[in-house]
């Protein structure tokens, strides 16, 4: 009887040792002492033991470090420890096996789960992810809806509900048919087209929306839609409001009329009266007259009596800009059209003015090639910006000045026949300020009471001797030249009235005041010759009080800096 319940036992145990040898994870067992009593196949394929070799033996002699030792001594057991064996991901169980209230012995079961905790790591980088860009929906304020392919909402984020005029929870789940009017519904047809930049009108608002497809596995799988913009009046207003900065920013509205010309004069007032005509009309004027008379003046002032006067106006001074820029300058570029060119491009002044005037000063000056261009612009109205194949049509009347003898010029091989004649529509010649000396007082009062503003001084009147003498000098500089003389004598008066010692000295060598016998040199002199000599007098005056500062010393003469380099060469002045 007894040997029939050893038989019993034995095939008892071997059959829970099959069917431990059938599980895939680990499972150890040992009895009170720490002896093996378990050690399944899958501990003997990842430890490199039999369990012939295991079993009976110390567990820790086995496998050191096991945690089963120490659930033993305490008896509580480790749920969800993990261990590393070799690159393999472990957790194990590890309990003890109580009998009668007593440890008889533990058992420890582990399972691989390093395919798992990379799915999970994963799942929580999705996680990570989808809380980002839920967050990132949420506080954006373009309006987001998502349906799937059956029309169902199953997204849309803040932005989106408040232009709707409800909440998210109102809307999730439910058909577009039910959250947006019939007329609107095509819009978000699941079809695998997108639209793009669409105005919708959602609630009370003009909307600018983009809708595109969502695909998986090559199907289309729904829509999502994104306001692009919520306020379409509003970015339209503001859209203008940007035009209108960029326009402040841009372009140069004309500052002269003809009130701003001061003189009284028979050839002053006949030339105002031939303005007001010319500005009504469309053709180009080409204005001549010497250096300081005032040409500019009279560009603004044509600008502003005519149509064209609210429109821009623009200067381009063809002297003082080098003549591998001034293509570039006039009619712009396209991106990456030479190196260094802005990113983008630049607009040209032709197309800034477009709908205004173009003021082409010191066009004498413009180099050969650039007048062929401008003479395309006059005859065809249309431009080409370097570095682009395609031309653009420009609306600009055209205004240019110049104190250079064109024909002269034209006779050197220097300026082209056909440019002037198209140029030379209407000439406005302005007489120089020793042919119009009665205008000298009240150019003297102007710019007196405009100097007065500037310095916060009351300068009334300029000595007789000083009035005598303006009206015997020549004026070479011209009204520019007075206007310099009058400032130059503001920096030094010491009461109301302008004196003989606050003039220049070139100045005052030509009134006689250093020695008749100057005068009289002076006088000898052919008119040009002594017009060149007052000219070189005031250049190296000019130098001599701004310590040979270029730019200065061009500001106080009333001249560019590229006239006064020129002067400088032409007088040799070192």
């Amino acid at each position: 009887m007894a040997l029939k319940s050893n038989v019993v036992k034995t095939s008892k145990l071997e059959t829970d040792n099959t069917i431990f040898d059938c599980i895939a994870n680990l499972v150890i067992a040992v009895d009170h002492r720490g002896y093996i009593t378990i050690f399944n196949h899958t501990c003997e394929r990842l430890f490199g033991i039999t369990a012939e070799q295991a079993i009976g033996k110390p567990v820790s002699q086995v496998i050191p470090y096991t945690g089963l030792i120490k659930v033993l001594k305490t008896g509580k057991a480790h749920i969800g420890r993990k261990f590393v064996l070799g690159n393999t991901l472990y957790i194990v169980n590890r309990t003890p096996i109580i009998k009668d209230n007593r440890i008889i012995g533990a058992i420890g079961v582990a399972q691989e789960i390093t395919e798992l905790h990379q799915l999970a790591a994963e799942l929580e980088a999705v996680k990570d992810r989808k809380n980002s860009l839920e967050s990132i929906f949420e506080h954006t304020n373009e309006g987001y809806i998502s349906i799937n392919r059956e029309g169902y909402v199953n997204f849309i984020n803040h932005a989106m509900a408040g232009l709707l005029k409800t909440t998210p929870e109102k809307v999730l789940n439910h058909h577009v048919t039910e959250i947006f009017p019939e007329t609107k519904v095509h819009f978000f047809q699941i079809d695998g087209g997108s639209q793009q930049n669409k105005i919708l009108k959602l609630a009370d608002r003009n909307v600018l929306v983009s809708c595109f497809p969502v695909f998986k596995n090559g199907k289309v799988e729904g829509a999502i839609s994104k306001v692009v913009y919520q306020d379409v009046d509003k970015l339209a207003a503001l859209a203008l409001k940007s035009e209108s900065a960029w326009t402040k920013k841009n372009e140069i509205k004309s500052r002269y009329t003809l009130d701003d010309i001061i003189g009284a004069s028979k050839a002053v007032s006949k030339l105002k009266e031939i303005v007001r005509r010319v500005a009504r009309g469309p053709s180009t004027v080409l204005i001549t007259g010497e250096s300081g008379t005032g040409k500019e003046l009279f560009a603004h002032a044509l600008h502003a009596h005519s149509p064209r006067a609210n429109k821009p106006f623009v200067k381009v001074n063809c002297a003082a800009i080098p003549e591998n820029l001034l293509e570039s300058e006039l009619f712009g570029y396209r991106e990456g059209a030479f190196t260094g060119s802005r990113k983008g491009g630049q607009i040209g002044k032709f197309e800034l003015a477009h709908r205004g005037t173009i003021f082409l000063d010191e066009i004498g000056d413009m180099p050969l090639s650039m007048q062929a261009k401008v003479l395309r612009v006059l005859q065809e109205k249309e431009i080409e910006r370097l570095g682009d194949r395609n031309t653009q049509k420009v609306d600009v009347r055209i205004i240019a000045a110049t104190n250079r003898d064109l024909a002269g010029l034209i006779a050197e091989g220097r300026f082209r026949r056909d440019l002037y004649y198209r140029l030379n529509v209407v000439n406005i010649n302005i007489p120089p300020l020793r042919e119009r000396k009665e205008d000298i007082r009240d150019l003297v009062n102007h710019f007196i009471a405009k100097y007065n503003r500037e310095f916060s001084l009351k300068i009334s009147n300029l000595s007789r001797d000083v009035m005598e003498l303006f009206e015997r000098y020549n004026w070479p500089g011209n009204v520019r030249e007075l206007e310099n003389i009058i400032e130059r004598a503001f920096n030094l008066v010491e009461n109301d009235t302008i004196e003989m010692n606050h003039l220049p000295h070139y100045l005052l060598e030509f009134g006689g005041i250093q020695g008749k016998e100057q005068k009289t040199v002076n006088l000898n002199k052919s008119l040009p010759a002594l017009l060149e000599s007052v000219e070189k007098e005031a250049i190296v005056d000019a130098l001599e009080r701004t310590g040979g500062n270029k730019l200065q010393s061009a500001k106080l003469l009333g001249i560019s800096r590229a006239w006064l380099y020129k002067k400088i060469k032409q007088y040799q002045i070192e």
